[in-house]
């Protein structure tokens, strides 16, 4: 399972992107299940305005065969201005990297690195979900993401206590065809321009 994650800046602003679908092209990533491991993040080029930030871009490569619980954490950090969301552990944004893995046990609670200078851990959009690969075909990656009217808010998990941003992200015998986000709290509104649903094929052979 090669999770990819695409963070583009407009500016000082950090817009992160984790999926690979429609509507949001300009900025797909190569996130993907195969039989062998994704050596580089797969980013698309961004729309107008927008250039890939390579210091926070990273690809995380996880191998179902280690456990039965895929475990994401989402580590949500304010600059006092924005946030921006991060779900990867991995070189080159070691100050913000996630304890997302594959285990034979579930985590309990999220782990998140101390951050760069600037930056602090938005503790109430952080949040820790954990997935039973065992419980169906289709990891179904759902990803909601909301405009305050002059910045954008990526949240991929649903779980306490980011309830107002939760996303139907799940493990299914059916794949899902729409995403489904919460209606994020005051001063946010979905931008459906940049919501997505991904289904991976968690059967054996599967592409």
């Amino acid at each position: 399972m090669n999770l990819h994650q695409c963070v583009y800046s407009s500016g000082t602003y950090l817009y992160t992107n984790v999926l690979s679908t429609t509507p949001n092209t300009p900025f797909n990533t190569g996130t993907n299940v195969s039989d062998t491991r994704d050596t580089a993040a797969q980013c698309g080029s961004a729309s107008s305005g927008w250039s890939l930030n390579t210091a926070n871009v990273a690809v995380q490569s996880l191998d179902r065969v280690r456990g039965r619980y895929l475990n994401l954490h989402q580590c949500v950090y304010s600059s006092g201005t924005y946030l921006y969301t991060n779900v990867l552990s991995t070189t080159p944004n070691t100050p913000f990297n996630t304890g997302t893995n594959i285990s034979h046990t579930p985590d309990s609670a999220v782990k998140c690195g101390a951050a760069s200078a600037g930056w602090t851990l938005n503790s109430a959009n952080t949040a820790v979900q954990s997935l039973d690969l065992a419980a169906g075909r289709y990891l179904n990656l759902h990803q909601c993401v909301y405009s305050s009217g002059s910045y954008l808010y990526t949240n991929v998990l649903s779980t306490t206590p980011n309830t107002p941003f939760n996303t139907g992200t799940n493990v299914s015998d059916t794949r899902d065809p729409v995403a489904r986000c919460g209606p994020g709290s005051a001063g946010w509104t979905l931008n459906s321009a940049n919501v997505a649903v991904q289904s991976l094929d968690l059967a054996p052979g599967a592409p």
